[in-house]
């Protein structure tokens, strides 16, 4: 009895354990899609269908530049105000920026230039516009820089940078000048009045769009290396030192990145052709502290034949061209004469002095520095200083030789000039 009593319990176990599957099993199926197996399937992965497309955009989607269209015509503004709208506009709709170009290249005076370039390394051309916005064509305007950037697929500004009036721009080139920030753009522009251009360079740093150098001279030249190998190229200017009267001379600016901006480090002027110029030097010298290389300047001055000799404005209005020569020999050797004895260099000043006696004679023009560097040694001879001395020599020519500075005076721009007779001897 036992037996069929445990017989039936497991039967009837059983009907319940497959009645309940068979519901499970039903319910699910109705439910659901195939139940997971443990063993593998032939199901296809499924396919997204073409035709469903992703959203246009999303905050984090990433950002494009309209697609160029060759048969966009750049149609110029009619005032300053519509430049910036104007220019974004024909961007927008597809314009090539060469387009832009070449509108302005045909005239005498470029008044506008266009660039693109990926400036801050986002994968996309950023547009930079250098400009003097002419009201007219080749009329110069207010000088402005405008950094258009791609965002969600069209251009906006990102940046402007207004500068003085301008009468032309042009954008020079891309450099990568700095080791830890992106390339930057060199633009060059001249004001209205002047023979000056500037240089500046506008580069990404730091999250903003910044000018990191500047600089303003005559007939610039721009050259940039990493001198000393840091990573930051060093930038040097080459100009000359004068555009009018006066002789030109070659002048290099080296400028140095200092972690904020680049910063003027040396400013060296070439070898000159005229006497002027090595005078020039010489008082750059003495203004310096450095006797020694002013010294090495009035020799060079006084003995290389090879120099020229540039008249003074004084002598050019007067017609005494002919005197420059031998006035700017004279004081060369009268300076080298003080010197020499101010050092006491006894021997190289006698002899100095001996050069200028054989060389300019009594009524000969130079011979006023003769009588004044004899004035010079009566008064070092009697104990006095160099000041007093230079004193005593200021007293006579100011009353022998009041126009004496017309031949040691006025050269021209960026050359050392003396206005007074005072100052034609050094110890003052």
């Amino acid at each position: 009895m036992s037996e069929k009593i445990s017989v039936s319990k497991s039967f009837q176990k059983h009907l319940i354990i497959n009645t309940l599957l068979l519901f499970v099993i039903a319910g699910c199926s109705s439910a659901s899609p195939t139940p997971i197996s443990l063993t593998p399937t032939l199901t296809s992965v499924p396919v997204i269908s073409a035709t469903i497309q992703p959203p246009t955009s999303s905050p984090t989607s990433t950002p494009t530049c309209p697609q160029i269209a060759s048969n966009i015509k750049f149609i110029p503004p009619e005032t300053n105000n519509d430049i910036a709208n104007t220019i974004l506009n024909f961007l927008n709709s597809g314009g090539d920026p060469d387009e832009i170009n070449s509108y302005y290249s045909q005239f005498q005076s470029k008044t506008l230039d266009i660039l693109a370039a990926d400036l801050n390394e986002d994968g996309l051309n950023e547009i930079i516009v250098a400009g003097a916005l002419p009201l007219e064509l080749n009329s110069p305007g207010e000088g402005v820089i405008y950094i258009f950037g791609c965002k969600q697929a069209s251009y906006e500004i990102e940046k402007q940078f207004d500068s003085q009036n301008l009468s032309s721009a042009k954008i020079l080139r891309t450099e990568n000048l700095l080791v830890d920030y992106p390339q930057q753009v060199f633009i060059q522009y001249r004001p209205i009045a002047g023979w000056a251009s500037y240089i500046l360079a506008i580069g990404y740093l730091k999250g903003d769009w910044q000018i990191v150098f500047e600089s303003s001279d005559l007939f610039p030249e721009l050259v940039v290396f990493d001198q000393d190998n840091d990573g930051n190229k060093e930038i040097s200017i080459h100009s000359i030192t004068t555009a009018t009267q006066g002789p030109q001379r070659l002048m290099i600016s080296a400028f140095k990145w200092d972690g904020e901006q680049y910063t003027l480090i040396s400013n060296q002027l070439m070898s000159g052709t005229t006497r002027i110029e090595y005078l020039d030097d010489a008082q750059r010298a003495l203004d310096q502290g450095d006797v020694s290389m002013a010294i090495a300047y009035y020799d060079r001055a006084a003995h290389d034949s090879n120099l020229g000799n540039f008249a003074s404005r004084d002598e050019v209005a007067n017609q005494q061209v002919n005197l420059a020569g031998n006035y700017q020999i004279s004081f060369a050797l009268f300076r080298l004469y003080t010197l020499w004895s101010s050092v006491h260099a006894f021997d190289k000043a006698s002899s100095t002095i001996e050069e200028l006696e054989e060389q300019f004679l009594v009524n000969m023009p130079g011979n006023e520095f003769l009588q004044a560097a004899k004035i010079f040694e009566q008064n070092t001879v009697q104990g006095k200083s160099p000041k007093e001395a230079c004193t005593a020599v200021a007293s006579f020519l100011t009353q022998n030789y009041p126009d004496l500075n017309i031949h040691i005076g006025d050269w021209g721009a960026s050359v050392v000039w003396y206005a007074q007779i005072n100052e034609l001897c050094l110890f003052r």
